[in-house]
C-alpha cells in the first residue's frame, strides 16, 4: 500500500500503531498525494522510437520516456490525475466529494485523541505500552542536506533539493550578512533564512498559529507586516484548498487569522490564496486574489474537487487593514459537474496575480485566469486591457492564464510585460508587452515568434504546454529592460532527451532588451554547470544587488542565481548545430549566470516523501518523493537520491542488501545490484506494462520479508518475480536505465507473472458484482513467520487471504476472499499489518468515513484458512469518523 508510516525506533511487541489522515500535515509523514487509476502502456519502447536519440541516454530511461510523455509534467499528469486524488476518490466513496462536516468531524476527533495522548494518564498508558519509563517520541530521519546524485540531474552535476516551493518574499536591505528571505511550500509549510546569501544559509521553519502547510503566497508588506496566504494555487492534483489569510507583526514568529468574510461567507476557505498586495500610500488599504484549488487536509492527501460551498473565486478588497471585505472582481468561473471524472472546474475566473503600480500611485492590476488582464484606477470599475488570444472552452478551461510584470522606463509611463500562456494555440504561450499600460486602450507587440534562429524565439513556448503550473514574469526593480521568464523544461531541446541542444533547457530566460532577445538561465558557467530543476512557481530579485543575484523556486525548492553573466556561447560548436538551431544556441548561451548556487537547499526539510522501506536490520533506508526521485540513506553517509522523476514504493532483498528495488509512479520498476549506485537501475517492468491492467498512482510494491529475490506487485491481479525481477547479466545488458540497449533487447526486461490465473483477478466478476477499473489491489503483505501466506486488498474493500503464494507455479496460487464473511467495511483498505507470530491474524485499517459507509477505521482479523471462518474486532475505539492511513502492529 502507497504511504506507509513507519517509526524509526523498534515498536514493542502487541504494540499497534495508526496514522490517521490529519498527521499528513507534519513534514516528515510518509504520505501520498492524489490520483485515478493507472493505464499501462509502453512508454520506454513508444519514447525509443520517436526519439533515436535517447539509445545513447544519460538520464534514466522511464524518466525521460515520463518528462516526454507529459510534456513536463506535473499539470498534465496531476492536474488531471495523481496520488492524493486517488487518495481523495477513495475517502469520499461512494461519494464524488468529502463534504465539510466529515473533515470538520475528522479534524476534532483528530485534536481529541491528541490530547489524550498528551495527559498524564495518556503518557503513562504510552509508557506501560513500550515497556519504558520515559514516553518515546518520533525522531526526524531528514533529510537535512539533501544531494541529488550526478546521474540524477539534467546537467551531470550533483546538486542539493527541496521540495515544491510556491512562493519567495525577500526583505529589503539585502547584504551579504544579512538577507532574510521567506519561502512558502506546497506541503512544508512556511520557512524562513535570515542569511540568504550565504553559501549554505540556516532555514527555520515558523508558521505558529497556521493550522496547514499548504502555502500559496507569501507577502512582506511596506509596513514590514508578514502575510501568508493558505492554498497552493497551482492547480495540480495535489494542490491542496486553503484555511484562510494570517498575518505576523513579529517577524514570522507568530500569527494570527485575518477575517476574510463577506457577508457570512469566508471567501478564502476552500480556495487558494494566490496574491495579496498592501497600497504603500494607506496601508489600510489591500487586495487579495483568490484561485481553484483542492480538497483535503493538506497538499499531500488532496482531491480534484473543488470543495463544496466554496466562495466564487476572484479579487477581494479591505479598506481597513483586513478587518472588512468586499468583492471587488469577479467573472464567471467553472462550475462542479459531480459525474465528470475530475469536476471539471479549473481554472477560469481564478486570479494569478495582483500588483499595485509604483508610478501612478492607486492603480492596481489583476490577471485572471481565462480572461486576461484588468485594471483599477482608484475606486473606479475594472476594465480589462487584455484579453487572452486563444479563449477555448470557457466551460472547461485548463491552460488560459496570463502572468505580468510591471516596468518602469525613463519618461513615467508603465510598461507591462505579459504571458499569454495559449497565443499560439490552446497549450503553446506567448510573450507581450506595452509600453504605456495606463494608456486608455493599451496597445500590444507580440516578442515571441516560433520560428527557429529568430530573436523571438527565446520566448516561444516558455512554459511548455503546462502554464497552469508553472508560469512566471518578472522584471528586476529599476531595470524596466529586463525581463526573465520561468516554467516547466523545454524537454526536447536536450540533448540528454534525444533533442538537438540548441538550448540548455530554457527552465528560464533573461531578456536585457526589453524582451526582444533572450538567454537561457538554465545552466550556469561554471566547469560542471550547475542546472535548474524545472517546474517554476516564483522568482524574486536581491535588493541592492543591481539585478545580478535573484532566487528562484520550482519543484525542487530554491536556486539562488548570481551575475555576472558570462559569454558560455563556445559550446555550441560542440553541439553539432547548424542553421537556425545553432543560432539559437549561439544566442541563448551568450550571457548566462555565472552560478547556481543549490546549496541553499541545505537545511530547507520539505521533500514530499511517498513511503519508506528498510533493509532487514534497518540499517539501510529507501524512500520516494514527489517528482525528486527515490533516496537513499545507510544511516553513516546521509541521503542521497539515486534515481529520479517520481518516486514510489522502493524495497531491499532481505537476504542480500546490496540488491534494492525502487519504483517511478504507476508499475514501473528498477532493480539495483549494487547498493543502489547510481548507475546500477536496471528495468524490470515490461510484462506489468505490457498486461493492460490498471493499477494505482503508486502501486503496492512489496519485497517479500523473508524470500531473497522475490518481490510483489498489485495490479488487477498480484505478479511476482522470484529472481529479483531477472537474470542480472541480461538485465545489465539491455534493461540498464543508462546503459542498457533497451531497443534491441530479445525479450521482455521484467520476468513478473500475475498469481492465480483467471481467479486471481481480484476485481473481477468471479470475486463479486463490483467490477470497475477502479477497483486494482492497493495493499499487498506477506507473513514473516513462513514463505507462503500473503494477504491482499482492493480499493474497495475486498480483503483476501492467501497461504501459497510462494507456489512454484504462478497460476497455482489460490486466494479465500474474507471480507464479506466477517463484515468488513465496503471501504478503502488503507493498510494491513500481519501479527508476526501468526500468519492468519492481522490488523487492517480504513480510509473513507463511517457517515458514507458504515464500519470502523481499524479492525483485528483472524482467519482460519482451513474452515473458511474466522473474527474481526472493531478496534476504532474513541478515534472517531476520521479516515486512517495506515497500521503497524509489532
Amino acid at each position: 500500500m502507497s504511504g506507509r508510516w513507519l517509526s524509526w525506533k523498534r515498536l514493542v511487541p502487541g504494540l499497534v500503531v495508526v496514522a490517521v489522515a490529519a498527521l499528513v500535515m507534519s513534514l516528515f509523514v510518509f504520505r501520498s498525494k492524489e490520483n485515478g487509476e493507472t493505464d499501462a502502456g509502453n512508454e520506454l519502447a513508444d519514447a525509443l522510437a520517436s526519439h533515436p536519440g535517447l539509445a545513447s541516454h544519460r538520464l534514466p530511461l522511464a524518466y525521460v520516456a515520463e518528462k516526454l510523455a507529459q510534456n513536463g509534467g506535473e499539470a498534465s499528469g496531476e492536474t488531471l490525475s495523481g496520488p492524493a486524488q486517488e487518495a481523495y476518490d477513495s475517502r469520499a466513496f461512494p461519494h464524488k466529494y468529502i463534504l465539510p462536516a466529515q473533515t470538520a468531524a475528522a479534524r476534532l476527533a483528530y485534536a481529541r485523541a491528541h490530547v489524550r495522548g498528551q495527559t498524564a494518564s495518556g503518557q503513562v498508558a504510552l509508557k506501560q505500552a513500550q515497556g519504558t519509563s520515559t514516553p518515546q517520541g518520533w525522531t526526524e530521519m531528514g533529510p537535512r542536506n539533501p544531494i541529488q546524485a550526478a546521474q540524477t540531474s539534467y546537467t551531470g552535476t550533483r546538486a542539493y533539493v527541496s521540495g515544491r516551493t510556491t512562493s519567495l518574499a525577500i526583505d529589503t536591505p539585502c547584504t551579504l550578512t544579512r538577507c532574510v528571505l521567506y519561502a512558502g511550500t506546497a506541503g512544508g509549510g512556511v520557512w524562513k533564512t535570515v542569511n540568504a546569501l550565504a553559501a549554505a544559509p540556516r532555514w527555520d521553519p515558523i508558521g505558529q498559529g497556521i493550522p496547514s502547510n499548504a502555502i500559496g503566497y507569501v507577502y512582506l508588506a511596506p509596513t514590514g507586516d508578514l502575510y501568508v496566504g493558505t492554498g497552493e494555487p497551482n492547480g495540480s492534483g495535489d494542490s491542496e484548498a486553503g484555511v484562510g489569510l494570517y498575518k505576523s507583526t513579529d517577524d514570522g514568529a507568530s500569527f494570527t487569522k485575518v477575517p476574510t468574510m463577506v457577508g457570512r461567507h469566508d471567501v478564502t476557505l476552500g480556495r487558494s490564496i494566490s496574491s495579496i498586495v498592501v497600497d504603500r500610500s494607506n496601508p489600510q488599504h489591500m487586495y487579495i486574489g483568490t484561485a481553484v484549488a483542492r480538497h483535503g487536509s493538506s497538499s499531500s492527501n488532496g482531491g480534484r474537487f473543488t470543495p463544496p460551498g466554496s466562495v466564487d473565486v476572484g479579487v477581494f478588497e479591505s479598506m481597513n487593514g483586513g478587518a472588512k471585505w468586499t468583492r471587488s472582481l469577479t467573472e464567471q468561473s467553472d462550475v462542479v459537474r459531480e459525474n465528470s471524472p475530475t469536476g471539471l472546474d479549473y481554472f477560469r475566473g481564478g486570479i494569478s496575480k495582483l500588483q499595485f503600480d509604483f508610478a501612478h500611485p492607486g492603480t492596481v492590476y489583476a490577471s485572471m485566469f481565462d480572461y486576461g488582464l484588468f485594471r483599477r484606477v482608484g475606486t473606479g470599475d475594472w476594465q480589462m486591457i487584455y484579453s487572452i488570444h486563444n479563449p477555448g472552452s470557457k466551460a472547461t478551461t485548463i491552460s488560459n492564464r496570463v502572468e505580468f510584470a510591471l516596468a518602469y522606463p525613463p519618461g513615467g509611463k508603465t510598461r507591462i510585460y505579459l504571458g499569454d500562456a495559449t497565443y499560439f494555440n490552446d497549450s503553446v504561450s506567448g510573450l507581450l508587452r506595452t509600453d504605456n499600460g495606463t494608456a486608455a486602450n493599451p496597445s500590444w507587440t507580440l516578442l515571441s515568434n516560433p520560428t527557429d534562429g529568430t530573436p523571438g524565439y527565446g520566448s516561444y513556448n516558455f512554459c511548455h504546454g503546462q502554464c497552469s503550473y508553472d508560469m512566471v514574469v518578472a522584471s528586476p526593480p529599476g531595470h524596466p529592460d529586463q525581463v526573465f521568464l520561468s516554467g516547466s523544461m523545454n524537454y526536447a531541446e536536450l540533448q540528454a532527451f534525444g533533442g538537438p541542444g540548441n538550448s540548455n533547457g530554457r527552465a528560464s530566460v533573461r531578456s536585457a532588451d526589453a524582451g526582444v532577445h533572450f538567454t537561457d538561465m538554465t545552466n550556469d558557467a561554471q566547469p560542471n554547470p550547475n542546472g535548474l530543476h524545472p517546474d517554476h512557481h516564483a522568482l524574486v530579485f536581491a535588493p541592492g544587488w543591481d539585478a545580478q543575484k535573484w532566487f528562484t523556486a520550482s519543484d525542487g525548492g530554491i536556486v539562488q542565481q548570481n551575475g555576472p553573466f558570462v559569454d558560455r556561447s563556445g559550446q555550441c560548436a560542440s553541439r553539432g548545430l547548424t542553421g537556425a538551431l545553432l543560432a539559437d544556441c549561439l544566442q541563448f548561451l551568450s550571457a548566462i549566470p555565472t552560478e547556481n548556487n543549490n546549496q541553499i537547499n541545505q537545511g530547507l526539510a520539505t521533500l514530499q516523501f511517498q513511503s519508506v522501506s528498510t533493509s532487514n536490520n534497518a540499517r539501510i533506508l529507501q524512500a520516494g518523493t514527489q517528482d525528486n526521485g527515490t533516496w537513499e540513506n545507510d544511516r553513516v553517509q546521509g541521503w542521497v537520491e539515486t534515481v529520479g522523476g517520481d518516486g514510489g514504493q522502493s524495497g531491499i532483498n532481505v537476504d542480500t542488501n546490496s540488491i534494492r528495488y525502487h519504483s517511478y509512479y504507476a508499475p514501473q520498476h528498477d532493480v539495483n545490484f549494487h547498493n543502489g549506485d547510481p548507475d546500477g537501475w536496471d528495468w524490470i517492468s515490461d510484462p506489468l506494462l505490457n498486461s493492460g491492467e490498471t493499477a494505482s498512482f503508486y502501486v503496492p510494491f512489496i519485497a517479500d520479508p523473508v524470500k531473497g529475490g522475490t518481490v510483489f506487485d498489485g495490479l488487477n491481479h498480484v505478479w511476482r518475480t522470484t529472481d529479483n525481477g531477472g537474470k542480472q547479466a541480461f538485465l545489465q545488458k539491455y534493461c540498464n536505465e543508462l546503459t542498457g540497449d533497451y531497443g534491441n533487447r530479445p525479450k521482455d526486461c521484467g520476468d513478473w507473472k500475475p498469481l492465480g490465473g483467471d481467479q486471481g483477478n481480484l476485481s473481477s466478476t468471479f470475486w463479486g458484482p463490483r467490477t470497475d477499473s477502479g477497483n486494482y489491489v492497493v495493499a499487498v503483505e506477506r507473513s514473516t513467520s513462513n514463505t507462503s501466506t500473503m494477504w491482499a486488498a482492493t480499493r474497495y474493500g475486498r480483503l483476501f487471504i492467501s497461504d501459497n503464494a510462494d507456489a512454484a507455479n504462478p497460476n497455482d496460487v489460490k486466494y479465500q476472499r474474507i471480507d464479506q464473511a466477517l463484515n468488513l467495511p465496503q471501504r478503502f483498505i488503507s493498510g494491513i499489518s500481519i501479527d508476526p507470530a501468526n500468519k492468519n491474524h492481522a490488523f487492517v485499517s480504513y480510509s473513507g468515513y463511517s457517515a458514507y459507509r458504515p464500519g470502523g477505521h481499524v479492525y483485528d482479523v483472524t482467519w482460519n484458512p482451513k474452515t473458511g471462518t474466522g473474527t474481526s474486532r472493531d478496534m476504532s475505539y474513541d478515534i472517531g469518523d476520521q479516515p486512517v492511513t495506515d497500521v503497524v502492529y509489532s
